[in-house]
């Protein structure tokens, strides 16, 4: 009779920003799903994580240790970060643990940088050339369950009047290092929302985040005035509750944790495009793409540039939205919904095929 497998053991760091924190709470949600032990290690850098992973590492330089969660044995079978501060870090408890505990990183600023480490995953619109321990996915973790978003309706049961249905729900972003949305663009999808849950017979929400800003809020409240409005200020956020109370999700198209977290509630998730912006990181990583695209020599010394993490290749949101759309879990958002449309398939369950496979 074989004796029942032992649960992995897995530290997860968490670096203390916010879009990283999410994305490890998605992972650590997913990997005890799995039954793996997970333990939460909050750590925190010091002036020297500028230096980034390639000088850096495996030293522990960069943590500010007094700061820390301990990083002592008994070391786990494997140890996780997103972002790029957390690099050295997973490099490090690999190295302290004499090569026991494998490092994994997930995401563009993490995963760029693939010496040292035994796994990585990035998302597939990110463009990164192949490498053998390197994964594709094409959405970030979420760590979204149905059982949280009826926790957050019951704790949040007022938020829209059920008389209003069908309640479309749209989600602003903002502008970010390489796509725009200014007000012009905010007041189009606010508009054409409007007019399409008024087709409906129904109801519009809006609620922004962090990186909408005011003058992003005005336009919409201007566009849609009749629209029920949560601005990013609002506190606790009510985007999970509105997730259960909604019948389908507009997401502006730079928010690729947000999408994956409506496509995870299992909501018709219709993503609106965003406009590419130019700046000079920007225009740096579109050369260097244009000449890898040349092939050659070039094409060879840019690959080798991406290798390294001086440089990362554009992502492509476009490419994002197009993926999911072929991989029939989400639409794009051409003026008109159908609340019936749900994800047809559960996106890529990445830490499964990780797990699988060691």
């Amino acid at each position: 009779m074989s004796s029942p497998k032992t649960p992995l053991n897995i530290w997860l760091i968490a670096d203390g920003l916010p879009g990283n924190e999410t994305q490890i709470r998605g992972l650590e949600a997913d990997l005890r799903k799995l039954g793996a032990d997970v333990e939460l290690k909050s750590i925190r850098s010091n002036r020297w994580h500028v230096l980034g992973a390639a000088l850096l590492g495996g030293s522990g330089l960069s943590i500010k240790f007094d700061s820390s969660d301990s990083l002592q044995a008994p070391w786990p079978d494997f140890v996780i970060g997103t972002g790029r501060r957390s690099g050295p870090w997973v490099r490090y408890v690999k190295r302290a643990s004499g090569g026991k505990t494998k490092a994994v990183m997930f995401g563009q600023k993490g995963a760029n940088y693939m010496a040292g480490l035994d796994r990585g995953f990035v998302l597939k619109h990110w463009n990164f050339p192949a490498h053998p321990n390197r994964i594709s996915a094409l959405l970030p973790p979420s760590g979204v369950t149905l059982e949280q978003l009826e926790t957050a309706k019951t704790k949040m049961p007022d938020l829209l009047d059920s008389k209003g249905a069908p309640w479309l729900l749209l989600v602003v972003g903002g502008r970010c290092f390489d796509h725009a949305f200014e007000p012009e663009d905010a007041r189009d999808i606010a508009s054409r929302a409007a007019s399409e849950a008024k087709r409906l017979g129904g109801s519009l929400a809006i609620i922004t985040s962090r990186r909408s800003g005011a003058a992003v809020e005005k336009a919409l409240l201007e566009a849609a005035p009749n629209a029920t409005f949560f601005p990013a200020s609002m506190r606790p956020s009510p985007l999970y509750a509105l997730f259960a109370l909604t019948n389908a999700a507009i997401i502006t198209g730079d928010s690729e944790s947000m999408i994956a977290e409506s496509i995870a509630a299992n909501l018709p998730t219709y993503i609106a495009p965003v406009r590419p912006r130019w700046s000079l990181r920007m225009g740096i990583e579109r050369g260097a793409w244009a000449l890898y695209c040349l092939g050659g020599p070039l094409a060879w010394l840019i690959t080798c540039l991406w290798k390294a993490g001086v440089i990362m290749p554009p992502r492509s949101l476009s490419a994002m939205a197009n993926n999911l759309v072929s991989a029939q879990i989400a639409h794009l958002f051409d003026g008109l919904i159908d609340v019936k449309a749900k994800p047809k398939r559960s996106p890529d369950d990445f830490m499964k095929y990780f797990l699988d496979r060691h």
